[in-house]
């Protein structure tokens, strides 16, 4: 894990506290009407989940290093948010309160706000899965987003490098596991994919680059 924003906070003297959530662990925010934390994400990727009282969820984001989430934006009694780790990451939590109170240095500030630019740039770029109408194009945006963002180059294609599951991937497009499967076994079939179901990785050949570029599809 990064200790470079530890050592920052240790520096200004601002309280903090570390967690861990390992890969497919959950954490659930629900609303709070006062000292509302702020946690920066130091390692790993999780996806953030928006989910109502009729158990009907949304997808809003996948956050990764240098990534902060903003207690603050939960504000309803009537949903809670859930963080699902894709692999293990590290937290850091603090309060503004506290932050306010003990920051002694603006390149601290300055750092933050960096942080902040950051993840609206994860939020708009997450946003792109969910502008399509079809579970397929989803899907496709999906494993683009995470093969421009985290993908390892090979000779002929990028891997995905950590589990991602069917079902994984059917809450995020918001889709079922049976149409999930359809659309996955529809790029393996065209050779765009390879998935290893029993690792549940993704890798992604160059085909599929040209094929969205050729049709125009991201």
């Amino acid at each position: 894990m990064s200790n470079k924003w530890e050592q920052l906070f240790f520096e200004s003297e601002i309280p903090f506290y570390t967690y861990k959530l390992n890969k497919g662990d959950a954490l659930i925010l629900n609303y709070q009407a006062k000292c509302k934390p702020f946690t920066i994400i130091c390692y790993g990727t999780v996806y953030l989940m928006k989910i109502f009282t009729n158990s009907e969820s949304i997808f809003i984001s996948i956050l990764t290093y240098k990534s902060i989430i903003d207690f603050n934006f939960f504000d309803s009694n009537y949903i809670y948010y859930k963080v699902v780790a894709l692999e293990n990451t590290y937290f850091m939590k603090f309060f503004w309160l506290d932050y306010i109170a003990h920051c002694q240095y603006l390149s601290t500030s300055i750092k933050l706000l960096d942080l902040f630019r950051y993840t609206l740039r994860q939020y708009e770029s997450s946003s792109s899965i969910l502008i399509h109408k079809s579970i397929k194009y989803r899907v496709v945006q999906l494993l683009l987003l995470l093969c421009k963002d985290f993908g390892v180059l090979n000779n002929n294609y990028v891997l995905i490098p950590f589990e991602l599951s069917q079902k994984t991937i059917s809450y995020i497009t918001g889709s079922n596991q049976t149409t999930v499967n359809k659309v996955v076994n529809f790029l393996i079939e065209r050779l765009f994919i390879k998935y290893v179901i029993k690792n549940k990785i993704v890798i992604c050949y160059f085909s599929f680059f040209i094929y969205l570029r050729n049709n125009k599809i991201a």
